[in-house]
């Protein structure tokens, strides 16, 4: 049952990334994402940005998923260490966010 909690944790730090990153493009444009890749993306399409972030997260979810299955363990602690680093990257993004406010 923690799993699926630390599931949910992870998909609402992954939106919310989402999120403040087509804010901040709005207000900044595609040159503030530090990702080079997603740089691309919201260059040449904001559609494309949401759909790769999507599909990121799908294939995230299923390959946790499996790993949860082989090893519960390992999948605890892969879990807690991606919650932490997207949180770190949430607040990250929040503070380059209000930087330019």
């Amino acid at each position: 049952m923690y799993i699926l909690l630390l599931f949910l944790i992870l998909l609402a730090l992954n939106f919310l990334d989402i999120l403040i990153t087509l804010r901040t493009f709005r207000k900044r444009g595609y040159k503030i994402e530090g990702n080079p890749i997603l740089r691309d993306l919201l260059r040449d399409n904001v559609d494309s940005f949401i759909l790769f972030k999507l599909f990121d997260i799908a294939i995230f979810c299923i390959l946790i998923f499996w790993i949860w299955m082989k090893n519960e363990v390992f999948s605890f602690v892969l879990l807690i260490l991606c919650i932490i680093l997207y949180s770190y990257i949430d607040y990250k993004n929040l503070q380059a966010q209000s930087m330019f406010e």
